[in-house]
């Protein structure tokens, strides 16, 4: 193995002050334990006590003048370091203590990897059932994608720098606020290099999910900027959620639900054809998230797996209904009807 590269870690910070008392021992621990350079923290305008409390705990603090979204923060905070590699590190995500060197450790292995992705662990620390939900779907997710060509996740993810200022970083005039910049940068870092996934490197999330806040994630910062994206660039990759058995899942989700919804009211006597056909979209839709539905229970128990399930065919429905609608918007558009 050549040398290990330099390894930097940069942390956009945004009224985190509570977070950073946990997210920055940890960020230093396995710089410690990895042999990585620094801990950068860019504060981008917050309105409490975020860099103070980050330079109390001894990381450099980069503050900038005026509230500005994760995308610019990190490209502010790679022109602020020295080093050839940068790992982002979200103030809520505890990186584990491994992820330094065995970054490090698979750059040097491969001069052609422009980008290194992890995920969350299963661990999330608050057990309600929007966090739990948020948490095991992300981990799942990320250890059935793609390793090769995979997408890019900066709430734990390694870039090569010199790779990352070629292609002018992350775009943050089309995402000036948490969306999908990280999806957009993996498109273009794919014609610099390698990027690859490896499903081992964790990071413990510590953000509290409500049932309305996941929602609105999921509409306004992933399914819909999302949606857009691939209807101009035309790009759908098989991956992460976007996998063609998830897209059976979801075409399937909108008639699962309705199955629920009608099978208490069966009138198998009567009439069996719509009771039979809402007990098969019913069985469809568990056959498709089986794997899923497993790993809810292994992790969370039987009740949890249960309405994790049933409320994972609501997220398919709107989140396709988005998509939906944004493809015929785009198509309308292009032929000169409204956008």
């Amino acid at each position: 193995m050549s040398e290990l590269p330099s390894l930097a870690i940069v942390m956009p910070a945004y009224n985190a002050a509570r977070e950073v008392e946990q997210s920055i021992p940890a960020a230093q621990a396995a710089l410690a334990e990895g042999g990585g350079t620094e801990l950068l923290v860019v504060d981008p305008g917050s309105t409490d006590d975020t860099g103070a409390v980050a330079e109390r705990l001894g990381a450099r603090v980069v503050r900038l003048p005026e509230r500005a979204g994760p995308a610019r923060a990190r490209n502010e905070g790679v022109e602020h370091v020295d080093a050839d590699i940068v790992l982002f590190v979200d103030s809520d995500c505890l990186a584990h203590s491994d992820v330094v060197r065995r970054i490090r450790e698979a750059f040097a292995e491969d001069a052609t990897l422009s980008s290194l992705t992890g995920s969350y662990d299963e661990h999330p620390p608050d057990r309600g059932f929007a966090s739990l939900y948020m948490n095991l779907r992300h981990h799942y997710t990320h250890q059935r994608a793609l390793r090769e060509g995979a997408s890019f996740w900066a709430g734990l993810g390694a870039v090569r720098r010199s790779a990352f200022r070629e292609i002018g970083g992350f775009d943050a005039e089309q995402f000036p606020r948490p969306m999908i910049e990280d999806i957009e940068l993996a498109l273009r870092l794919r014609k610099r290099g390698r990027t690859a996934l490896d499903p081992t490197l964790h990071a413990t999330h510590l953000k509290r999910w409500t049932v309305g806040s996941v929602i609105r994630t999921d509409i306004f910062s992933r399914a819909l900027p999302w949606s857009k994206l691939i209807a101009v660039t035309g790009e759908m990759p098989n991956d992460l959620n976007l996998r063609t058995s998830q897209r059976v899942a979801a075409a399937c989700a909108p008639l699962a639900l309705l199955g629920v919804l009608l099978l208490p009211f069966a009138g198998w006597a009567l009439s069996p054809i719509p009771s039979v056909l809402a007990l098969a979209f019913v069985l469809l839709s568990l056959v498709l998230n089986s794997g899923m539905i497993a790993f809810f229970a292994r992790r969370a128990g039987p009740v949890f797996s249960a309405f994790g399930w049933l409320f994972h065919q609501v997220h398919l429905t709107y989140s396709t209904a988005v998509f939906a609608l944004v493809q015929l918007s785009h198509r309308l558009g292009g032929a000169g009807g409204a956008p």
